[in-house]
């Protein structure tokens, strides 16, 4: 079985699969870190374990991707920690920068307020609540690979991505009020 498992894992073809997931990876760690230059950094590194650790992925065990945005949730989780012992910070004018169609002045100055009032927002929320909202909407997973990336039960997520939702809703809400 276990000869099996490293048979396909060397059968990866890792040049179709960072294509295939490097947009949906970058946007869940730019989500979740504070530039471009360590989101890249980051989904690289996701990308190098997931190429060093190739032997390990067992298919029977889930999807690629899913094993995938686990690396990348680590990795994260790590340069947070990194960080809060360094006192870094996360810089919400860089992450308003995500590029867009060219819409007109009007529409970016108000889409970058729009943005960094969001994206405070989310940050007033629990670590657990930001890594499920950066999940499925940055790295569009399903709550199913959610919860197999972050070891929950699938009714679970969507409890705490309903419940985070209408948390932030509630912010948002009171201070526009």
């Amino acid at each position: 079985m276990e000869e099996q498992i490293r048979e396909v894992a060397t059968k990866l073809d890792f040049g179709a699969l960072f294509d295939r997931y490097y947009p949906r990876l970058y946007r869940y760690v730019r989500y979740r870190v504070g530039s471009r230059q360590e989101a890249e950094d980051l989904t690289a590194l996701a990308f190098e374990r997931a190429l060093t650790h190739q032997a390990t992925y067992d298919p029977n065990k889930g999807a690629f991707s899913t094993w995938l945005f686990r690396i990348a949730h680590n990795a994260i989780i790590n340069h947070h920690a990194k960080q809060r012992r360094r006192g870094g910070s996360i810089d919400l004018e860089e992450i308003a920068d995500l590029p867009t169609e060219t819409p007109s002045p009007e529409k970016v100055v108000i889409h970058k307020e729009s943005l960094q009032t969001l994206l405070q927002h989310v940050r007033s929320l629990s670590p657990r609540d930001q890594d499920i909202i950066a999940l499925k909407f940055a790295g569009r997973l399903t709550n199913r690979e959610i919860a197999a990336t972050l070891t929950l039960n699938e009714k679970t997520v969507s409890v705490i991505l309903l419940r985070a939702l209408r948390k932030l809703k509630k912010r948002i809400e009171e201070s526009d009020n």
